[in-house]
């Protein structure tokens, strides 16, 4: 367990992280392609090393620098891999990624995860890619990971995948598309959830060299066959990341600055910018110095406020940390999608900001959780045991949460941070914040304050 102490300001100069998202898909991107590319920037963290570690089984040379990563791919050498293991360890895209890319190769391959990874729903990619002609099966025969695939071939064709489960499904079939024998056609059903990581993806292919093209609505892709070209690539901020240190600096009345802002992205988590804004607090974007200035009056944070998490999932729990403050009503909805993340996330949400006094409760539509209500106040007696359900963005938005409650709080899981943001506890220590691990069996990763 850890345990932090409150804090009752919160400023200074923060540096966000760079994008887990896209330095995987550049990763990705450059395996596939024949030749060299360079990735500038690339956030180096546990699941972008299960990227590279799944892309180098796939027979890529990638080479760390100070600074950026060369990639030596495969192209169409892709297919003549010999049988082999993928471990995904947590990653969804990684094992969705390398899912879809079995089908094409000539020899049996089997993709796997960690218990977590294993739960996660798999099913709608395996029935997509079976429409495709792949022969690919789940070894306990539950739709779920582990899988092997047993053909050398994709043939093409339409496939059909669900809107509201992952878009990590739509993801994966569109890296795999070029290798088809023929167009790959995805049609979507229902509401599409985030879009702005399909467009992420979509913005990688195109950039190397692949056509695709999609309907207004995201409910039609077409993929032509073709190969991958190489291509250098220069990896902006993560606005997940950040939702954390700009959650925070809205708890306190005051001045913070965040640099590596770059300001130009496709990543939906960007909304935290106008949010943080309709909460009262003021953002000024410097373009030339990519630096971002948040201005918190100490009358922020009231108000009625209904918020559209469909394109932004993954700042739904840092939502909920921040709607703990707010002196009236916060309703996130269109957050569905999370139920099929490492846990439920508004679920966990909901049972641990209770723990702590939070007034915040589950929204349902047509009976499916779709985002929560909280009616915040401001403060809390703290003093709360909080558990991270296995989710490392559980684990910092309740860390974020609990800076402003009376008295110190323990969590678990601070160790999973090193999926995503592995300087986490390095930028809060520059605010003053204090840890210590505690417990025979608790891990902290090295650098924590304290």
């Amino acid at each position: 367990m850890l345990r932090a102490e409150p804090i009752r300001s919160f400023a200074g100069t923060f540096r966000i992280p760079s994008s887990k998202p896209e330095t995987q898909r550049a990763i990705l991107a450059g395996t596939l392609a024949q030749g060299r590319s360079r990735v500038v920037n690339d956030l180096r963290c546990a699941e972008t090393e299960t990227m590279k570690r799944a892309c180098r089984a796939l027979g890529a040379e990638i080479v760390e620098s100070d600074g950026h990563l060369d990639i030596t791919g495969v192209g169409g050498t892709l297919r003549d891999r010999g049988p082999m293991m993928i471990q995904s360890d947590g990653s969804g895209l990684v094992f969705r990624t390398m899912t879809a890319l079995s089908s094409v190769l000539r020899s049996p391959v089997l993709v796997t995860g960690d218990a977590t990874l294993c739960r996660r729903v798999m099913s709608p990619l395996l029935d997509a890619l079976h429409e495709l002609g792949a022969d690919i099966d789940s070894i306990c025969g539950e739709g779920t990971a582990p899988v092997v695939s047993w053909c050398e071939r994709l043939a093409g064709g339409v496939c059909r995948l669900p809107g509201d489960v992952s878009s990590q499904f739509i993801t994966a079939i569109l890296f795999a598309a070029p290798f088809a024998e023929r167009p790959v056609e995805i049609e979507v059903a229902g509401r599409v959830h985030s879009k702005s990581y399909i467009d992420q993806t979509l913005h990688t292919l195109r950039q190397a060299g692949i056509e695709v093209t999609v309907s207004a609505d995201h409910r039609r892709f077409r993929v032509e066959p073709g190969a991958y070209s190489a291509r250098d690539t220069a990896v902006h901020e993560d606005w997940t990341s950040a939702s954390y240190l700009l959650a925070a600096a809205a708890l306190y009345p005051g001045r913070t600055v965040f640099t590596g802002v770059h300001g130009s992205t496709t990543q939906g988590e960007s909304a935290m910018i106008p949010i943080l804004e309709r909460l009262g607090v003021r953002t000024t974007l410097d373009r030339t110095t990519s630096r971002l200035t948040v201005d918190t009056p100490a009358d922020s944070l009231g108000g009625t406020f209904d918020i559209d998490a469909t394109d932004c999932p993954n700042i739904v729990p840092t939502l909920a940390a921040i709607g703990a403050y707010v002196d009236g009503v916060m309703r996130v909805t269109g957050a569905r999608v999370t139920h099929f993340h490492k846990a439920s996330r508004v679920e966990a949400m909901v049972s641990e900001l209770s723990k702590a006094g939070v007034a915040i409760k589950p929204l349902y539509e047509r009976g499916v959780c779709d985002g929560f209500e909280v009616r915040g106040a401001s403060s809390y007696p703290g003093g709360v045991t909080f558990s991270h359900w296995g989710d490392h963005r559980i684990f910092m938005s309740l860390f974020v949460a609990g800076l402003r409650m009376e008295s110190a709080n323990r969590y678990s899981g601070s160790e999973e941070v090193r999926l995503s943001f592995p300087g986490f506890f390095e930028e809060f220590a520059k605010a003053g914040v204090v840890t210590e691990t505690v417990g025979a069996a608790a891990a902290v990763p090295a650098g924590t304050a304290g």
